[in-house]
């Protein structure tokens, strides 16, 4: 393995191996006989990239043809278009969060070349990219490159729901149904990827279906054999959709949004579950509670609180979700009871602004973009304090409780500067420096915030092509591109309902709809949290007692009354519970009541106790990295730990550059977050381009020092692309569209023997950087097993 080596660091650092590299035009042939060659775009590529930017900014054109947005509406059907450059290479979204991600399950290794792989269904590699609103899925056909072909083996093309159709867009008035953030993750058993848009559509599909027909797919070329797989989730949170949470043992998802709130999917579990509900695992553990409805948990901040790029779930000692971590741009995390009601938040204000300011924007202070839920056990046990902290007990900085926070903190920062061939210290001279002030504002350069603030949730400007959409919801994607046909005339009702709505009247309806169903009563005294609503409802389900003919009387079966009855919303911070509306005019006035929000006491972090373990939360802001450790033990019983920060740890130095500004505006943001649990390894991703690479570790023995504990901590150990790999690799500076992070599995084994013989292998993650100019950049990362060192291959 070539390597560059670091100069002298008083712990294993990480050794950086090959950095593989694909362009827009690259064309990579596996085999000696070319009977099979990886194309990702071709010749024109390059120009077509580049003219697509030029309009963007407001430029003519360098070719003949006038560029255009693809993949378009769904009116917008290629199969009957003309050919075009601009029809292959997929148009990206700017300011949006993470739009990338692989599988964790279906991502075999391919055999290395020359050893390759003839048959496409050796590999089960499953690579995941949002473009506009749709997702494209592809199986990379060579390792360790993970090239890219040109077409992906299958095009998932979610139509916006018809509250979406309302709801309408904040970023792009004219474009609502596109992707803001796609994740993959673990619902049970069964893995997930799961993106949400910002006309607040959110969907879901099992990666198990996308493998199975990605193969199909691959299998025949005749489209009308083709089909792809339906989405088993789809809903709407009421706004613009940003931050995503799956936890696999409670089987919840998590979505945040611009109405300054979280809203937690708990879907019904039961032994025989109807279509709508999630599938239980393949053996029912005791510790998992059933609910006999599907929730939709609706949790309310204060009023302080601002938009929410960022979530995560805390569990309790079982490994049970027990409240909800939401992050504002301001920085702030919020933290919520999902089951309790009548319960206050317990807040963390972000650090003080003398000690973050932005980069970008500056002298602002730096935003909050991401939140994280870290397990003891994640990480590294470690010996020196050197080791924990990445640099020496005399350029650590201690800051004192008090300044912005409850905690002390250690300032890491002065490890930046000792990552070898960091690209922040390989600076290209700028052709013109200009003074670090933002650019004037324009329609397409938000500033601060991660969304344009809409005065009207409708969206004045949509266009009537966003409404093409013309199957029924449970109709929609047989085909391979998921297109209705003609149909136009499928929606009329639903469109002159769009038209003429009487909004006022609707609000009348939907207040009076919460009024009276937030009353349900039980036998004895009023349940005060989830649980013992659902059990009141599955009792009443059992006596006959649930609602009356008359609440259900638009359904017209059996089947669709058992249907609507599942369907239920709370409100933690009220302990109210209602039937969810589900006409689309009703959710829409609904969503126009006057906010509520929850005005309960502030709770201190001591009651973080409660959770019965250690918690630890990595929180991101625009370029900076904070630790904080919770300890279930009072602090006058133990001494305070310290947390760790590190300031200016990715840093972009070219926002001044005249010649990159309007590309990388609204850039600086720390919002791409994975964990490789079993190399202790986070991957920290910004927009500008770069990805930091921390170690979490641990002392095996806490350092005592006089105002508190040195115990937990993380070290700063690399910034990908290397220096030299930019040099190399990124000639032409773009934003990054995604990171995406993923195990790499050896035949049957998850790092294990090769061949089923011989020692066990070490684990292996994929990392994968795509850029806005379909660049894209991977590495392998693994750890050595004896000395602890993280190589990247």
């Amino acid at each position: 393995m070539e390597s560059q080596q670091p100069y002298k660091r008083n712990f294993q650092p990480i050794c950086v191996g090959k950095c593989y590299a694909q362009t827009a035009t690259d064309r990579n042939i596996l085999f000696a006989d070319a009977l099979f060659a990886i194309i990702q775009f071709g010749d024109g590529a390059k120009a077509a990239v580049r003219d697509r930017e030029r309009v963007t900014l407001g430029m003519h054109p360098q070719s003949a043809e006038l560029p255009f947005t693809w993949p378009g509406n769904d009116s917008d059907d290629e199969r009957n278009a003309g050919p075009s450059i601009y029809r292959l290479i997929p148009s990206m979204q700017k300011f949006r969060s993470n739009l990338t991600a692989l599988s964790q399950v279906y991502n075999v290794r391919p055999y290395q070349f020359p050893l390759v792989c003839r048959n496409a269904d050796d590999t089960f590699q499953l690579y995941f990219s949002a473009y506009q609103g749709r997702i494209f899925v592809y199986r990379p056909r060579a390792a360790p490159s993970q090239a890219l072909p040109s077409q992906p083996d299958l095009q998932l093309k979610p139509k916006a729901s018809a509250a979406a159709r309302l709801v309408g867009g904040q970023l792009d008035e004219s474009r609502p149904h596109t992707v803001n953030h796609m994740i993959t993750g673990f619902l049970g058993d069964e893995e997930i990827v799961l993106a949400c848009y910002d006309d607040g559509d959110v969907v879901a599909y099992y990666t198990k279906e996308i493998e199975k027909h990605a193969k199909e797919c691959r299998a025949t070329s005749d489209r009308s054999h083709k089909s792809v797989p339906r989405q088993f989730f789809h809903e709407n949170v009421g706004i613009s959709a940003w931050g995503l949470a799956v936890h696999r043992k409670s089987r919840l998802i998590a979505v945040s949004s611009n109405r300054h709130e979280v809203v937690v999917f708990a879907l019904a579990l039961t032994q025989d579950p109807p279509s709508r509900r999630a599938s239980l695992s393949r053996m029912t553990r005791l510790d998992i509670p059933t609910r006999t409805r599907n929730w939709r948990i609706i949790i309310r901040m204060a009023p302080s609180a601002d938009n929410i790029p960022n979530v995560c779930f805390l569990d309790d000692c079982r490994g049970h979700a027990q409240r909800i971590c939401a992050i504002d741009i301001k920085g702030t995390a919020w933290l919520a009871d999902i089951w309790q009601g009548n319960r206050g938040l317990i807040v963390i204000p972000p650090l003080c602004s003398n000690l973050l300011k932005s980069e970008e924007f500056h002298p602002a202070p730096s935003r909050g973009w991401g939140i994280f839920a870290l397990d003891e056990r994640d990480f590294l046990k470690v010996k020196t304090t050197e080791e924990l902290f990445g640099v020496p007990t005399n350029r650590l900085e201690v800051i004192p409780a008090g300044s912005g926070c409850q905690q002390p903190l250690v300032n890491v920062r002065n490890a930046v500067a000792n990552i070898p061939d960091n690209p922040h210290n390989m600076l290209r001279p700028l052709a013109q420096p200009g003074p670090m002030i933002p650019l004037a504002w324009e329609p397409d350069m938000p500033q601060l915030g991660f969304a344009v603030q809409a005065e009207d949730l409708l969206g004045s400007d949509v266009g009537e092509e966003e409404f093409e959409d013309t199957e029924d919801e449970t109709d929609e994607e047989h085909d391979e591109g998921g297109d209705s046909g003609d149909g136009s005339e499928v929606n009329s009702e639903e469109d002159a309902i769009i038209a003429g709505t009487d909004w006022s009247s609707f609000y009348f309806q939907a207040h009076e709809l919460a009024q009276g169903l937030s009353t349900y009563k039980s036998p004895g005294s009023s349940p005060d949290n989830l649980h013992a609503w659902d059990a009141t409802f599955k009792q009443q389900d059992s006596e006959g007692q649930g609602e009356n003919k008359e609440d259900l009387g638009h359904a017209t079966n059996e089947n669709a009354m058992a249907a609507h009855k599942l369907d239920m919303t709370y409100f933690p911070h009220s302990n109210t519970v209602y039937r969810t509306p589900r006409k689309p005019e009703m959710m829409m006035a609904h969503w126009r009541r006057p906010p509520e929000y929850n005005r309960h006491p502030q709770l201190p972090e001591a009651y973080l106790a409660d959770l019965g373990k250690k918690l630890f939360l990595l929180r991101t802001y625009e370029k900076d990295i904070e630790l904080r450790s919770f300890s279930p033990i009072p602090s006058r019983v133990l001494p305070t730990e310290f947390g760790v920060i590190c300031s200016d740890a990715l840093k972009f130095g070219r926002f001044r550059d005249p010649g990159l500004r309007r590309h990388f505006h609204a850039t600086s943001r720390l919002n791409m977050i994975a964990l490789a649990p079993e190399l202790s390894l986070m991957a920290i991703g910004s927009p500008t381009g770069r990805v930091v690479l921390l170690t979490l570790t641990r002392r095996a023995v806490p350092a005592e020092r006089d105002d508190g504990t040195w115990e937990h901590g993380f070290r700063v150990e690399w910034v990908l692309p290397t220096g030299s790999d930019e040099m190399e690799h990124r000639k032409t500076l773009r934003p990054m569209h995604g990171m995406a992070m993923g195990p790499v599995q050896v035949g049957d084994e998850i790092g294990g023997k090769v061949g089923g013989v011989g020692p066990a292998m070490p684990r292996r993650y994929r990392l994968m950087l795509h850029y806005r100019n379909h660049d894209i950049l991977s590495y392998e990362l693994t750890r050595e097993e004896q000395s602890g060192k993280l190589c990247i291959f």
